[in-house]
């Protein structure tokens, strides 16, 4: 019962990835319409390719107690390092290609969608502002001809009671040249 129960234990352990790989790909299959054409491709290649290299390391490593036991009664456990090196390499080399085959299909077929808003320094009016004439360049409601608060912005006049403004920038933030 002694290997039997190993790989039992080597398959259960595996199952849930196995499962999960299954389902990948049959979602990615079946999902057509939600997913763009070559997002989908690049989905089923890389799930593929996990699904066959967990397949793999699972097959290995249930028959590795057998491989040890013949190679060590037969001597050639420096043939089986070598076989255990190209077996570990397998995997080195097919979890990155398929995590990186999900990755690529994650961006791929995605356009950029802009921020909401106005361009950096675009004076947005506040709601309303259409009824009071200042979407029109008018006065708001209180404010005089000549008012302090009509015509160009001094750094007085811009500072709130706390030093801040209600008014953007002229120019973006630049970036701190020590960091």
């Amino acid at each position: 019962m002694g290997m039997f129960g190993y790989r039992v234990t080597q398959l259960v352990g595996h199952l849930p990835v196995l499962l999960t790989l299954l389902t990948v790909l049959v979602l990615a299959a079946t999902a057509r319409r939600r997913l763009p054409g070559r997002a989908r491709s690049l989905l089923l290649a890389g799930a593929a390719v996990l699904l066959l290299v967990e397949l793999f390391s699972t097959a290995w490593l249930a028959a590795l107690p057998e491989l040890i036991r013949s190679r060590a009664l037969s001597g050639g456990m420096r043939q089986f390092e070598l076989m255990n090196l190209a077996a570990s390499a397998v995997g080195w080399i097919g979890y990155p290609i398929g995590l990186g085959l999900i990755v690529a299909a994650v961006f791929t077929g995605r356009a950029a969608t802009p921020a909401p808003g106005q361009p950096w320094g675009a004076w947005t009016p506040p709601p309303g502002a259409a009824s009071t004439g200042l979407a029109t360049g008018g006065l708001p409601p209180g404010f005089a001809a000549g008012h302090p608060g009509v015509g160009p912005v001094t750094p007085h006049q811009a500072a709130g009671p706390w030093g801040g403004s209600d008014r953007p920038p002229a120019a973006p933030p630049q970036a701190d040249p020590t960091n």
